[in-house]
C-alpha cells in the first residue's frame, strides 16, 4: 500500500534533512518531549522514505550486523531493541549483543509504525540553505521552497558540513525548536 505524500507547507517549525537513523533517533527522542511537534516538522529525503540510504548501503556491503551494541538505536526506550529481539536472540552478536542487520531493519520499521511517522518524509532534495531573518529558506529540488527556524543536516557521510554564512549565527538552543 503506497502512501500518500505529506503536504507541504510554505513554512514549518523544523526542517530535518535525511531520513536515516541519526534523523529517525532525533524526531522520536524530540516527539517523546514535545508531541505537539509532529505537527511542526518536516522530514525531507530523495527516497521519501526512512532508511532507505542505510538500507541500499548494508545491502551493497553485505553487512551481517551492525558495530553497536544494542543500546544504540532510534527508540527513546533504551531496551526497546532488547525487548523487540526476545524471540530473535540468535540475531544479536557477541560479546556486545550486536544486532544483526535485518533485526534492527525490522526494529527501525516498528519504530518508524509506533511513532507513526510512515507517512512523515517528503521525497525531495534540498539543495540550498538561505538564512533570513529568524528563519532559513530552503530551496528543493522541484522547484519548491520552505522556511524554518531550526534545520538539522542528518545526511550521513560522516564529513561536517556547515555553510560558510554559520558561523554568523548563534546557536538555537533546543527551547526555541518548541516555542
Amino acid at each position: 500500500m503506497e502512501l500518500a505524500p505529506p503536504h507541504l507547507p510554505r513554512k514549518t517549525r523544523l526542517v530535518i534533512i535525511g531520513a536515516g537513523p541519526h534523523a529517525l533517533t532525533f524526531v522520536t527522542h524530540l516527539l517523546q518531549k514535545r508531541a505537539k511537534m509532529r505537527s511542526k516538522l518536516a522530514v525531507f529525503d530523495p527516497s521519501g522514505r526512512w532508511m532507505s540510504r542505510w538500507r541500499q548501503q548494508f545491502a551493497a556491503l553485505e553487512i551481517p550486523h551492525l558495530r553497536s551494541p544494542a543500546v544504540h538505536h532510534p527508540d527513546p526506550n533504551a531496551f526497546g531493541l532488547r525487548k523487540f529481539a526476545e524471540s530473535r536472540s540468535s540475531e544479536l552478536f557477541a560479546p556486545y549483543d550486536l544486532p544483526g542487520t535485518k533485526l534492527f531493519d525490522d526494529f527501525c520499521t516498528d519504530v518508524i509504525s509506533r511513532w507513526d511517522l510512515n507517512n512523515q518524509v517528503h521525497q525531495n532534495a534540498v539543495t540550498q540553505i538561505v538564512p533570513g531573518v529568524n528563519c532559513f529558506r530552503l530551496h528543493l529540488q522541484d522547484g519548491q521552497s520552505i522556511t524554518a527556524k531550526p534545520v538539522v543536516l542528518a545526511t550521513g557521510g560522516a564529513k561536517l558540513q556547515i555553510p560558510d554564512w554559520a558561523p554568523k549565527f548563534p546557536a538555537c538552543p533546543v527551547s526555541c525548536i518548541a516555542s
